[in-house]
């Protein structure tokens, strides 16, 4: 018998078992591609990724057309923490590393996992002005939208998105304009990586933060933050 394996997102996965009514004995009822109605075995369904993160944002009534676009399971998957809050990252790490050594699915040609962690441990990331954060980027003419996940009406509140010198960043303000969650989220260029390692570095190491990236398991500081983007430029 052919085995059946079906890739979804996450968030929409989580939503599917737990907070809708099209479940019955253990059956979930969905529409393939095609419009054709399948009943699966919650066994047979494979995440594409290891860990999403538990707190997602408010959203409020409205959006604009530069805001950063980004997938539900992109949310806080390379983020900036405190290093004070170094053992809660193990702790999020070593759920994370069970979840490959444990709940790894190997295909032929693919790699998927029958489970996931979601991380709880850390609610606020950092603490940091945004006034501050944009003078590190040392780019006067940062562009600053919102942003906006997709299968979510309207923005994220108290949401930004900044682009500076090729590089893209998003995260969460608070009501005394204070960054409560700041991620990195890619470069236009590979070029623009390199340039601006020493932006970077500066601010981990002034502002005493890692840079985590949770689906590879990394943490890095402002010592071997040169050696991470060589890394994910070779992906």
């Amino acid at each position: 018998m052919k085995e059946l394996l079906i890739f979804m997102g996450l968030i929409s996965v989580l939503l599917s078992l737990f907070g809708c009514n099209n479940q019955k004995e253990n059956k979930i009822i969905a529409t393939d591609s095609s419009g054709n109605i399948q009943t699966i075995n919650p066994k047979d369904i494979l995440m594409t990724i290891p860990t999403i993160e538990n707190t997602f944002p408010d959203f409020e009534n409205k959006t604009d057309s530069n805001n950063l676009k980004i997938l539900e399971d992109d949310w806080r998957q390379i983020e900036f923490i405190s290093k004070d809050q170094k053992t809660s990252i193990d702790q999020e790490i070593d759920s994370i590393t069970y979840i490959f050594e444990h709940e790894m699915h190997q295909g032929k040609d693919y790699s998927a996992f029958k489970n996931l962690h979601v991380r709880r441990l850390i609610t606020k990331p950092i603490s940091l002005s945004f006034e501050k954060f944009k003078s590190y980027l040392g780019d006067a003419k940062n562009e600053i939208a919102g942003i906006t996940v997709n299968g979510n009406n309207g923005q994220i509140k108290n949401g930004f998105s900044i682009s500076s010198e090729g590089l893209n960043y998003y995260g969460v303000k608070d009501k005394n304009n204070n960054v409560s969650v700041l991620c990195f989220y890619g470069a236009d260029t590979d070029n623009d990586l390199v340039k601006s390692i020493d932006k970077i570095s500066k601010l981990l190491a002034i502002e005493k933060l890692y840079l985590v990236d949770w689906i590879n398991r990394k943490v890095v500081d402002e010592k071997n933050i040169k050696d991470f983007f060589k890394l994910n430029d070779s992906k």
